[in-house]
């Protein structure tokens, strides 16, 4: 009987292991909680188109917005953990749990970290009828009509809107913030005229600076940017240490098998190490990545605790 016992619990390793030996053999499906069209789904979109030419595996990529993400992420944390559901990941995660004290899930540990595929400084930009050049004469213009400009945002308690306050407490200026129900909508506003300013990646504003129509001060990074090599970096521009921007990674439930994480994250360092993916992406304005899962969670980490404490200085609170 013992002996039956033995081989059974052999046979059923070895089919355990011969199973994800063949991982992935279903098309898996990525929830993108945010609108289609956006940076993380354009870049998310590259890398699986990459990943199925090198090992001929489908991806499909479905929207479940609503809920400032919120929606998406739920929908994530509970689907089944075998490694076929993935969930498209930013920044806006780790800052969920001092934004809404009401989780269903624990934040940030119901999604296990896979890898983060780049990373997108934000532009501090502002109208171009402004008298300034550059962002220390801007800091210095709001420090001297406090209350006077203004700034928009995607909404209350939006990354842009969380991003914007840190700047105010760094820069030691107060400036007005106006949500707005997107950024489409904010850079109409800046175009209009009704804003001074706003902070958002290089992507939705590259046709509008081309233009002329909006003026970029800085890149809110230690570094300049590849899409946008002659703007200088906050480290440059009189505000040392500054940091806003977004991350956009893969996620999966908590519980998803070791293998299919490993594999996930194997394929997508060798897609970002291909020259054709590294050009669509500089032309996105974002940087490459493909870091480990420690180092992703380590980011996660230190996030949630950084935007917990702006959250609570601005005292921002969503219903």
């Amino acid at each position: 009987m013992q002996l039956i016992k033995t081989i059974f619990l052999v046979f059923l390793y070895w089919l355990c292991c011969n199973v994800f030996a063949q991982y992935p053999n279903q098309t898996i499906r990525i929830i993108n909680p945010f609108a289609p069209g956006g940076s993380g789904d354009i870049v998310t979109r590259i890398i699986t188109q990459k990943i199925s030419e090198n090992t001929g595996k489908a991806f499909i990529i479905e929207a479940k917005t609503g809920a400032a993400g919120r929606i998406g992420y739920e929908a994530g944390v509970k689907a089944v953990a075998d490694g076929y559901t993935l969930v498209l990941t930013d920044t806006t995660y780790t800052m969920m749990p001092a934004l809404h004290g009401n989780l269903p899930w624990h934040t940030p540990d119901a999604l296990q970290p896979i890898t983060i595929l780049a990373q997108s400084p934000f532009l501090i930009i502002v109208r171009p009828d402004l008298k300034v050049s550059n962002l220390k004469e801007f800091i210095e213009l709001a420090k001297l009509n406090p209350g006077k400009f203004n700034y928009g945002s995607a909404g209350l308690g939006s990354i842009n809107h969380i991003t914007n306050e840190l700047f105010k407490r760094q820069a030691g200026v107060d400036i007005v913030h106006v949500p707005y129900r997107g950024m489409s909508e904010a850079i109409g506003g800046l175009l209009t005229g009704s804003l001074d300013m706003i902070m958002l990646g290089i992507l939705p504003i590259s046709s509008q600076i081309a233009a002329g129509k909006a003026k970029p001060l800085a890149i809110a990074g230690p570094q300049r940017s590849p899409g946008l090599p002659g703007i200088p970096s906050v480290d440059e521009s009189d505000l040392p240490g500054y940091r806003a921007g977004n991350w956009f990674g893969w996620t999966a439930p908590k519980g998803t098998p070791i293998e299919a994480l490993e594999w996930l994250q194997r394929e997508v360092v060798k897609a970002l190490l291909s020259p054709e993916v590294k050009d669509r992406l500089v032309v996105q304005g974002v940087i490459p990545s493909g870091n480990t899962r420690d180092e992703f969670k380590k980011i996660m980490d230190e996030d949630a605790v950084r935007w917990s404490s702006i959250i609570k200085l601005a005292d921002i609170k969503v219903q």
